[in-house]
């Protein structure tokens, strides 16, 4: 993979970080369960940081990287509006499947990158993160 492809590959991971982030504020501030909402709002503080490590990579690479409160900020608000009245079954299954599809690209990428090693190591750790979330979403799911 070139430079400016593995910027891609970042750029589009951190739109669905930031993404994410919007998406799990507004069920940790919906969810009724406390114990649940905090999970998720932990989960959110851990993204942010996912969010926070792809723009330093970005911009190591010599790239700008996209911003909070473009349209992948929006992209996860408007998921989360529209999630309104949604149980937290339904709220914790819209999040599994966001990080299902973290996974899948994270993964995704760690198999294409060849040459970056720094890229890969960020990757892989985030990969770990997104896996630990998954996990713990399906216990809340089978605990409801």
């Amino acid at each position: 993979m070139t430079s400016e492809e593995i910027v891609r590959v970042l750029q589009d991971a951190l739109k669905a970080e930031l993404s994410a982030v919007e998406l799990y504020g507004a069920h940790s501030g919906a969810i009724q369960e406390p114990a649940i909402a905090q999970g998720v709002q932990a989960i959110r503080e851990v993204e942010q940081e996912h969010a926070s490590n792809l723009s330093r990579r970005i911009r190591q690479l010599g790239a700008r990287p996209a911003e909070a409160g473009g349209a992948p900020t929006i992209a996860g608000r408007a998921a989360a509006l529209g999630g309104a009245g949604m149980s937290t079954a339904e709220m914790l299954r819209l999040e599994l499947a966001e990080e299902q599809s973290a996974i899948k690209y994270y993964a995704a990428a760690i198999a294409e990158i060849m040459d970056d090693e720094d890229t890969l190591a960020l990757l892989a750790e985030q990969l770990q993160d997104e896996l630990a979330h998954a996990l713990w979403m399906k216990r809340q799911l089978r605990t409801l």
